[in-house]
C-alpha cells in the first residue's frame, strides 16, 4: 500500500473528528485535540519496547491457545495498559468527563493510526477495511480506559474499566488474525466493544469534573 495513501486514509478522519470537537465543544480547546495525537503517537514507543523484551520461547510453539495468549496478553494487555499510562498526561482538571472521554478517543485512534503506517513502512500490506476497523478498535478501547483512569484520579478503583478494553482488544486482534469468513468475528467483537463503551459512557457522563 502506498505510504501517503495511508497515513491520508488513517490521519484523515482523526483531523476531521478533532475539528468538530473544536467547534462543538466549548471546553476543548484548539490545541489539546493536537495534544492527545501526539501523546497516541508516542505511547507506541513504550509499547513496542515492552513487546521486544517479552521472552520468545512464550510463542515458540504455534496453536490456537499460544494465538490466544499472544494477543490478549502480548498485544492487548500490553498496548491498553500503555495508553491508559498516557492518558495520565492529558490535562483534565479543567474538563468534564465526556470531554476527557473525546479527547481520550482521539488518542486510541492516533495510536492505532500510527501503528498502521509501522506496519505499512514495514512492508505489511492490511487490506483497508482492517485499517479502519483496528483504528475503532483502539479509540474504542482507549476511550473505555478513560473512565478507568478518571476513577483512579478520584482514588476510585473500578478493575472492570481496564478489564474490558483487554478483552476487546485481545479478542479482536485474535480473530482479525484468521482469513477467510472466520475473521467476521472481529467485526462481532468491534461492535460488542462499542455497545460496552456506550453503556460506560451512559452510566458515568454526569460524573463531576475531575479534581486532581
Amino acid at each position: 500500500m502506498n505510504l501517503i495513501f495511508s497515513i491520508l486514509i488513517n490521519y484523515l478522519p482523526l483531523l476531521i473528528v478533532a475539528i468538530i470537537l473544536c467547534i462543538k465543544n466549548n471546553e476543548i480547546k484548539w490545541f489539546m485535540p493536537i495534544f492527545s495525537v501526539l501523546i497516541g503517537m508516542l505511547a507506541v514507543l513504550p509499547t513496542t519496547l515492552i513487546q521486544f523484551l517479552f521472552p520468545e520461547f512464550l510463542f515458540a510453539k504455534q496453536s490456537l491457545l499460544t494465538l490466544l495468549f499472544s494477543s490478549l496478553v502480548y498485544i492487548a494487555l500490553v498496548e491498553e495498559l500503555c495508553k491508559a499510562f498516557c492518558l495520565y498526561l492529558i490535562p483534565s482538571k479543567n474538563l468534564s468527563l465526556p470531554s476527557f472521554f473525546a479527547l481520550s478517543f482521539l488518542m486510541g485512534y492516533s495510536f492505532g493510526s500510527f501503528e498502521n503506517v509501522i506496519y505499512v513502512l514495514q512492508g505489511m500490506t492490511n487490506p483497508i477495511l482492517r485499517i479502519f476497523t483496528s483504528c475503532i478498535v483502539h479509540g474504542i478501547c482507549t476511550a473505555t480506559s478513560s473512565f478507568f483512569i478518571w476513577f483512579l484520579k478520584k482514588k476510585k478503583f473500578h478493575l472492570t474499566l481496564i478489564l474490558t478494553p483487554i478483552f476487546v482488544h485481545g479478542l479482536y486482534d485474535f480473530f482479525a488474525g484468521f482469513p477467510g469468513r472466520f475473521w467476521l468475528f472481529s467485526i462481532i467483537v468491534l461492535f460488542y466493544g462499542i455497545f460496552q463503551c456506550m453503556v460506560f459512557y451512559q452510566m458515568f457522563r454526569n460524573e463531576n469534573s475531575s479534581n486532581e
